[in-house]
């Protein structure tokens, strides 16, 4: 992050991007470029959140994994009466 843009002056971006005012109209309110307030949402994420939230996304794909396997084993144990489901 440049010195010449402070933490607060990215996070009001930030806010204010989020609640839906156009690019253009948040960088000449701060008094940056669209260029920069881009720059700054694209880097808005750290790579210790995009890690945490990769381990999270595996955690929850083995999960539907098992979920699924759990089905198709009662399914075989128990199927539908009437075979229409």
């Amino acid at each position: 992050m440049s010195a010449s843009h402070p933490a607060a002056l990215r996070a009001r971006a930030e806010q204010l991007a989020v609640e839906g005012h156009p690019v253009k109209d948040v960088a000449r309110q701060l008094g940056v470029s669209p260029a920069t307030v881009y720059r700054w949402r694209r880097s808005g994420v750290s790579g210790a959140d995009l890690a945490q939230a990769r381990a999270r996304i595996g955690e929850l794909e083995r999960e539907v994994l098992l979920c699924r396997e759990v089905i198709a084993t009662l399914r075989q144990m128990m199927p539908p009466k009437d075979g229409t489901r």
